[in-house]
């Protein structure tokens, strides 16, 4: 009989095959405290103090998103995968001597990413800088592609058929490396532009599709899969169908696919009138998300729930449907303002998801996750609403204010402030995290068995 996440009486403490994911789990904590977070904190009250979102260099502006997808949401996943993903496909982790190889290459490039881009003015200061950013970014897609294709030989090694939550995993490790692929051609391209208006129509042309494959393409169809497995086990809510979970799937890749396509035309034509094309692929990876998240109901009270990570779950998808209202209401926003392009609003949007949705969850899951696998009952822990009103009043305040400094620059004045308040959340969360991870494995009577996802 499989077992679900629960709590049951180990044998034995966890061991180390329970704790692959630890250093994963640990570097992307480090990582959204210092390069991510806190140096997002600092960016935005820069450009609060400037008064205008153009007045930070963009590639320093792209050295913060860097450390952001690749070392908080990549280093998550690569740590989860590695850790859950063989369990659920019932079979052992294909080459696993190869896990500290890609953590290296990750860290190493990470590193190398960032300190490349964020030395780098409007253009590069030296071949120095180029030349980090470059092998940085190169060491990543390396490791991506170690890791995806050893989690498709330990799939291919598994019994039974494909299940809709293999889909997604797998549709997310493949926009895994695009992304991290155009992302090397991305930096390449804007760290060599001959002058600042052919960097800026770089930026212009591929900086949204970019982003378009990371957080509609990776974190989405990531985050979307593991809860139409997760969901259910922690919370009792119902499951997806499996007809509507593919179709969902479908939905969502294709309006990646037309997206990124579309809006990359768009530019290249310089005809305003294809940007209204965006709407379509934007209705159809709305219309998948509904198809495979509204069957969970989680409007309404959970019926299995906790005291630690149902509450951030639900608000998670708060922020997803809001992100893609927002999305849907772009041209009006654009009408109603007279502004041909908001960077304002636009940023609102991706606030959102990114933090709104895809940190939210990373906090939730992570909660109910980490103590279980060091074998500690998550009852038995505090209730993290502290971070959990912290991360929701300051994304709230920074979706909102953000958007008002298109009608008055007060709201610049203050806007450093929603960050302050995520750093607080995030520091509150990610030490206690680390303090699970590092702590003694729990024994004894009560404790939970590492055991995360149920196999299919």
């Amino acid at each position: 009989m499989p077992v679900e996440l629960s709590t049951v009486r180990p044998e034995a403490p966890p061991g180390r095959r329970d704790a692959v994911h630890v250093p994963f789990f640990t570097a992307a904590v480090v990582s959204v405290l210092t390069v991510g977070a806190s140096w997002g904190v600092l960016i935005l009250w820069r450009i609060g103090f400037g008064e205008r979102f153009t007045g930070v260099s963009v590639h320093e502006i792209n050295a913060h998103g860097y450390a952001q997808i690749t070392g908080w949401v990549g280093l998550f996943i690569m740590g989860f995968g590695y850790q859950a993903f063989p369990r659920l496909w019932r079979t052992a982790l294909a080459v696993p001597r190869l896990v500290p190889a890609v953590l290296a290459a990750t860290l190493s490039g990470l590193v190398m990413a960032v300190t490349g881009m964020g030395a780098t003015g409007y253009r590069a200061e030296g071949a120095w800088a180029v030349a980090a950013a470059l092998a940085g970014n190169a060491l990543v897609l390396a490791a991506s592609l170690v890791f995806a294709a050893q989690l498709l030989v330990t799939y291919l090694r598994s019994p039974g058929p494909m299940r809709p939550v293999t889909g997604f995993i797998g549709s997310a490790l493949f926009w895994l490396v695009a992304q991290a692929a155009f992302g090397l051609w991305h930096t390449w391209m804007t760290m060599t532009a001959a002058d600042r208006a052919d960097l800026l129509w770089y930026i212009a042309t591929y900086q949204a599709p970019l982003r378009d494959l990371q957080i509609h393409g990776m974190a989405l169809l990531m985050v979307l899969g593991l809860s139409s497995h997760l969901l259910p086990q922690m919370f009792g809510v119902p499951g997806t169908p499996e007809r509507r979970a593919w179709t969902a799937l479908l939905l969502i890749n294709v309006g990646v696919v037309i997206e990124v396509v579309v809006f990359i035309a768009y530019r290249w034509a310089d005809d305003h009138r294809l940007a209204a094309l965006l709407m379509p692929p934007w209705l159809v990876i709305a219309g998948g998300v509904a198809a495979m998240a509204l069957p969970w109901r989680l409007w309404r009270r959970l019926p299995r729930t906790d005291h630690r990570s149902g509450k951030f779950v639900r608000a998670a998808y708060g922020w997803l449907a809001l992100s893609l209202v927002m999305l849907l209401l772009m041209p009006v926003y654009q009408m109603v303002s007279g502004l041909a392009f908001s960077h304002a609003y636009y940023g609102a949007i991706r606030h959102a998801i990114t933090v709104g949705f895809v940190s939210m969850m990373i906090m939730g899951v992570a909660a109910r996750v980490a103590p279980t696998l060091r074998g500690i009952h998550p009852g038995t822990l505090g209730s993290l609403t502290g971070p959990f009103v912290l991360i929701n009043v300051g994304c709230a305040l920074r979706v909102s204010l953000q958007t008002l400094t298109d009608w008055h620059p007060f709201f610049f004045a203050v806007v450093g402030v929603s960050g302050l308040l995520e750093l607080a959340a995030l520091v509150w969360w990610g030490t206690g995290l680390l303090r699970i991870l590092h702590g003694s494995p729990a024994s004894g009577p009560g404790v939970s068995r590492p055991v995360v996802l149920r196999p299919v």
